[in-house]
C-alpha cells in the first residue's frame, strides 16, 4: 500500500518535470507543488497524512469541494499507514471521511476517540456531525449536549489537540448550542 501511495504522488510531478526538461524549459516549481498535485513525500507517514489532511481542509475553506474530495481517498489511506493514530490523527481521518460523504466511518473513527475519553471535544464534535449528516438528528443532539457540558473543563484541560484546533472548537460550540438549543 505504501508503494501504491509513493506511486500516486510521485507519477504526475515527476511526468511534469522531465517533459518539461524535455522540452527545454526549467522546472519552475518544486516536485509536488503544481496546483491540483498532492504535497512531496518528505517526513513520516503521519506528517504526510497531516500534509494530505491540510490541503484538504485548506481546499474545502476556499469553497473547492473537487479539490477537496480528489484527496480524500489518499489521505484515508495515508492515515492508515500511520496507524496507530492519536486522538488528533483519528479526528483527521474522522474529518477526511466526512468530506469523503461517508459519515458511517466518521462516527466509528469518532467512536474511538470517545472509547478512551467519553468527553473528548473533538470526537464529541465530529460524532456530532457525522450523525447529523448521517440524519440522525437524536444522535447529533446527543453528542453536542455531552460536547456543552464537557466543553469548559475539556478546554482547561489543556490537551495539545485542543491547542491545534483551537479556532474550531469554538465554532463547535456555537453549533453545538444552536443544535441543542443552549
Amino acid at each position: 500500500m505504501l508503494l501504491l501511495l509513493i506511486v500516486i504522488l510521485l507519477v504526475p510531478a515527476i511526468t511534469d518535470r522531465s517533459t518539461a526538461q524535455r522540452n527545454g524549459a526549467p522546472s519552475a516549481l518544486p516536485v509536488g507543488s503544481a496546483p491540483g498535485t498532492p504535497p512531496p513525500l518528505t517526513g513520516t507517514p503521519r506528517e504526510q497524512a497531516d500534509r494530505l489532511f491540510d490541503r484538504i481542509m485548506r481546499a474545502r475553506a476556499r469553497g473547492d469541494a473537487a479539490e477537496a474530495l480528489r484527496f480524500t481517498p489518499m489521505a484515508i489511506q495515508a492515515y492508515g499507514l500511520a496507524a496507530p493514530l492519536d486522538n488528533d490523527g483519528m479526528y483527521h481521518l474522522a474529518t477526511v471521511h466526512l468530506v469523503a460523504g461517508d459519515p458511517a466511518s466518521a462516527r466509528s473513527t469518532a467512536e474511538q476517540i470517545l472509547a478512551g475519553n467519553e468527553n473528548h471535544l473533538l470526537g464529541l464534535a465530529i460524532a456530532g456531525e457525522a450523525a447529523a449528516a448521517a440524519g440522525d438528528s437524536a444522535a447529533a443532539r446527543d453528542y453536542y449536549a455531552r460536547l456543552l457540558a464537557a466543553y469548559d473543563p475539556q478546554i482547561a484541560s489543556g490537551l495539545q489537540e485542543y491547542r491545534d484546533h483551537s479556532q474550531v472548537l469554538p465554532e463547535y460550540r456555537a453549533t453545538a448550542q444552536r443544535i441543542t438549543g443552549g
